[in-house]
């Protein structure tokens, strides 16, 4: 079942019931606002979509056309050198002005257990090309949410979409007690403003989740990286009766921790929002790929629409 809520007179709240479980997903960033289980919310977000325009830390938010960082807000693509606004330090993060999750979408398709959101993004902020992006959503009985991802440019761009949601599988309350498993054997390094430096082989480090590890129990919890994922490209969290197991088709996920969520909002039934408050799972390709040719990335290109997609199972442990 899917229900449609006008929010105000633009922008919508689609929610999509399918048993026990129930998505709700903002025209707004096409930002994923409430993901339940048994009326349990696993996701931290807002009630007022304005909120989310308000508060900078991407929540829930469809990101492109590039997630993450790029470093010294510049890249050079066929002979030519394209600037970026510096929105990170002396970086560009998440596109700047022109991420995805800035704009209004517009309903163009649903069904009883879907719906597609639209958005022509037009030539900004450094990135080239008009760009129509489709995101669709999709909800099973079983709890299975999958976001497709397609886009199409008339010029060629950097491209690497994601979905910035912050998980908490307890409803509230501080993350670094939940359980995590990731299928990788590798994760990207960076300097201090974030930047990559290089691959590394995760055995033996503070990186190491091919078995569970609580998210605090190294680093105080602290991370924001890359984790490249092998074969079955899958990452598992756990926490009290909740498991959330997320599959993409994308090569690697960011895993960040929340520690810099800003504490001057407050999230569904007025829960503070702070730092280590939930935890984003943003697949993607390697950041800063437009300047590292030893780095796995992707471009648009005219006349070729581009594709990806990710799925967050939600799950009652039993």
């Amino acid at each position: 079942m899917v229900k449609k809520e006008e929010l105000d007179g633009k922008r919508y709240r689609i929610t999509i019931t399918k048993g026990d479980y129930s998505a709700s997903i903002l025209t707004q960033g096409a930002i994923l606002n409430k993901f339940t289980l048994e009326g349990k919310n696993a996701v931290l977000g807002f009630d007022d979509w304005k909120a989310y325009v308000n508060a900078p830390s991407y929540m829930g938010q469809v990101v492109g056309p590039v997630a993450n960082r790029i470093e010294g807000a510049s890249f050079s693509m066929d002979g030519c050198d394209y600037v970026l606004e510096k929105n990170n330090g002396e970086n560009n993060l998440h596109s700047g002005s022109r991420n995805y999750g800035n704009e209004n979408f517009e309903i163009v398709g649903s069904s009883d257990d879907s719906v597609t959101l639209a958005l022509l993004s037009p030539e900004s902020a450094g990135f080239p090309g008009n760009h129509e992006v489709l995101v669709t959503y999709f909800l099973t009985e079983d709890g299975i949410l999958t976001i497709d991802y397609q886009v199409r440019s008339d010029k060629k761009c950097p491209v690497s979409i994601t979905n910035h949601t912050y998980f908490n599988l307890n409803g509230g309350g501080d993350i670094r007690s939940h359980k995590i498993k990731i299928d990788s054997s590798s994760y990207v390094d960076v300097k201090d403003d974030l930047i990559p430096t290089d691959v590394k082989e995760s055995k033996g480090s503070d990186f190491d989740f091919t078995s569970f590890k609580e998210i605090g129990e190294r680093r105080n919890g602290a991370y924001d990286h890359c984790f490249i994922l092998n074969d079955e490209g899958k990452v598992v969290v756990e926490s009290g009766d909740r498991r959330l197991t997320m599959r993409t088709t994308m090569p690697s996920v960011q895993l960040y921790t929340g520690e810099f969520l800003s504490s001057d909002f407050s999230a569904y039934d007025n829960i503070p929002v702070g730092p280590f408050m939930g935890f984003c799972l943003e697949s993607e390709y390697y950041p800063n790929f437009v300047n590292r040719k030893d780095f796995l990335g992707s471009y648009l290109v005219p006349g070729v629409t581009w594709k990806s997609t990710t799925s967050y199972a939600l799950e009652k442990i039993v």
